[in-house]
């Protein structure tokens, strides 16, 4: 075999080989692209790079008299996620979410369902005990509103006598 033909042979082999190597990575690509890791790789995503409302909660205290407003911006969450739970001067206010995603591929014949489940909170120490039975809570515009009637300071420590 000459020379020549020898480097033929060899050019048709690589790009063989090459055109193997191609098909071969687009099987993978439509692989991923096409099925429940796909999911999984958007997830992993998510994880690292959560961002919006359930990273952080901004809260603000007013004093107005005799009554004590809490404002929590909230944005682009719905009511039935939110949270309050008031123990002394303890508030804490948190944000659950919990969705269940079906997805079906006839053509692909698969099937899977996502599960995902987030939750957040922020502990606040309020200045003043508030009355709990009469305080109110709304939820308008992505703004959190807790008003609540100020009780006289309790005494926080027991002396030895």
């Amino acid at each position: 075999m000459s020379e020549k033909e020898n480097n033929n042979t060899q050019d048709e082999k690589q790009s063989h080989s090459s055109i193997d190597l191609q098909h071969y990575l687009k099987k993978v690509d439509d692989l991923i692209d096409q099925s429940p890791i796909r999911g999984l790789f958007d997830e992993i995503d998510k994880f690292f790079h959560k961002h919006g409302v359930f990273s952080s909660i901004g809260v603000e205290i007013i004093e107005n008299g005799e009554e004590l407003i809490i404002q929590a911006s909230m944005p682009g969450v719905s009511k039935e996620q939110i949270y309050m739970d008031l123990e002394g001067t303890i508030l804490t206010i948190g944000l659950k979410s919990d969705t269940t995603t079906e997805v079906q591929n006839d053509q692909s014949n698969y099937s899977y369902k996502k599960y995902s489940y987030s939750q957040s909170q922020r502990v606040v120490k309020l200045p003043f005990p508030i009355n709990a039975t009469t305080a109110t809570a709304t939820y308008e515009n992505g703004m959190l509103v807790i008003k609540g009637t100020k009780l006289p300071e309790y005494q926080k420590q027991i002396f030895l006598d």
